[in-house]
C-alpha cells in the first residue's frame, strides 16, 4: 500500500512537469520583468554610408556587442532606401531602423514605428557658438576663393541639393528659404535660383562634386560632410568653406517597430546605450555622435513643420 502511494505522488509530479507550457517559463516568455526578451533575434537596419567597407566592419562589431548585451542573435543589415525600411518594420522583418527625421515623421503617421533614440551632435551654430544636442545643422558649402557669405548671394545662381529627400541637404536648407522669404510659400525653388540651375544629387558627395568641378556654386549638405573625413579627404574639404548655416536639424534616429513590446523596446534601447558609452569610436563612426533618449513628438516637431511648409513648392 505504502509502495502504491509513493508511485502515484510520482506519477503526478511527472504529469504536472509534462504539462507546464514552455510560455509558463519566464526565461522563454520575458514576461517576469526579469529582463528577458521575448523575441529570439533583433533584426536593424542601418542607412548605408559612403563606405561600404568601413560599414560593414562596424556593423559586424556592432551586431557583435549587441548580441553579447542582449544574449541572442543580432542581424544588421543597409536597406537601400527608406520604404525597405518602413516594409520590414510593418511586416516584423526587422524590429529597429536608423533612419533620417524626415524618415521617422513618416513611420510615425503610418503607425510603423515610434523614436526610440535619437543621435547627439557636437558642432557649431549659425553663430559659431558650440553646442551639444540630439540635432546639427544643414551648411551651405562654396569654394573657397568665392564672394559668397549667405544664402542670399547665390540668387540666380546654379545650385546642388543632396537629393530630393535628403533632410538636412534639400528640407531644411528649403525651409530656411521660405522662412527668410527668399522663396514665397507655395513658390518654385526655380523662382530664386533661376530656371534650370537647380540640380539633385545621389547624396551628399555628389551634390559637393557639382560644386568641387564648377557646375554648382554652392551645395546644401550636413555639417558632418566639411567637418568630418567620412565623405571627403581632406584635399577636397580644404577647396571649400561654409557660407550659411541653417537648422536646426532634428537628428537620425533608431525607431522601433509599434508591435515590438514595450519591454523588448527597453532592453535593446539599453543595451545601445551601454555600447555607445563603451565603444566610443564605433559610435562616432556609425551616427556621427553618441544616442541619447527623446521624446518622440519634441524630436520630430521642427522637421514636421519643414516637411508641411515645404510640400507646398514647385520645382
Amino acid at each position: 500500500m505504502k509502495q502504491n502511494l509513493i508511485s502515484l505522488v510520482a506519477v503526478f509530479f511527472i504529469l504536472q512537469s509534462c504539462s507546464k507550457s514552455p510560455t509558463d517559463d519566464p526565461s522563454i516568455s520575458g514576461e517576469d520583468g526579469n529582463g528577458s526578451l521575448s523575441v529570439s533575434s533583433v533584426s536593424i537596419a542601418l542607412k548605408p554610408n559612403k563606405n561600404i567597407q568601413a560599414q560593414r566592419e562596424d556593423e559586424k562589431t556592432l551586431g557583435d556587442a549587441l548580441s553579447r548585451q542582449l544574449g541572442i542573435p543580432v542581424k544588421i543589415t543597409t536597406p537601400t532606401n527608406k520604404s525597405i525600411i518602413e516594409a520590414g518594420l510593418a511586416n516584423k522583418t526587422i524590429d529597429i531602423g536608423y533612419v533620417s527625421s524626415s524618415d521617422a515623421i513618416s513611420f510615425a503617421d503610418n503607425e510603423v514605428a515610434e523614436v526610440l533614440l535619437a543621435g547627439q551632435h557636437e558642432s557649431q551654430d549659425p553663430d559659431g557658438n558650440a553646442y551639444e544636442g540630439p540635432y546639427y545643422y544643414s551648411v551651405w558649402l562654396s569654394l573657397q576663393d568665392r564672394p559668397y557669405s549667405g544664402i542670399a548671394d547665390l540668387k540666380g545662381k546654379p545650385i546642388a541639393f543632396a537629393s530630393r529627400t535628403s533632410t538636412s541637404g534639400y528640407l531644411v536648407p528649403c525651409w530656411d528659404l521660405i522662412k527668410k522669404g527668399l522663396i514665397p510659400q507655395g513658390g518654385s525653388i526655380e523662382e530664386f535660383f533661376g530656371e534650370g540651375n537647380v540640380f539633385y544629387g545621389s547624396g551628399y558627395v555628389s551634390a559637393v562634386e557639382q560644386v568641387l568641378t564648377g557646375k554648382a556654386e554652392a551645395a546644401a549638405v550636413s555639417y558632418y560632410v566639411y567637418e568630418r573625413d567620412k565623405h571627403l579627404n581632406s584635399e577636397q574639404r580644404g577647396k571649400l568653406k561654409v557660407i550659411q548655416r541653417q537648422g536646426p536639424v532634428a537628428s537620425h534616429t533608431f525607431c522601433a517597430r509599434n508591435s515590438l513590446s514595450a519591454q523588448d523596446r527597453e532592453l535593446i534601447k539599453d543595451a545601445l546605450l551601454r555600447i555607445v558609452e563603451e565603444e566610443a569610436e564605433l559610435s562616432q563612426s556609425l551616427f556621427g555622435g553618441t544616442l541619447v533618449p527623446v521624446d518622440s513628438t519634441k524630436h520630430l516637431h521642427a522637421p514636421r513643420e519643414a516637411k508641411k511648409l515645404v510640400s507646398t513648392l514647385s520645382e
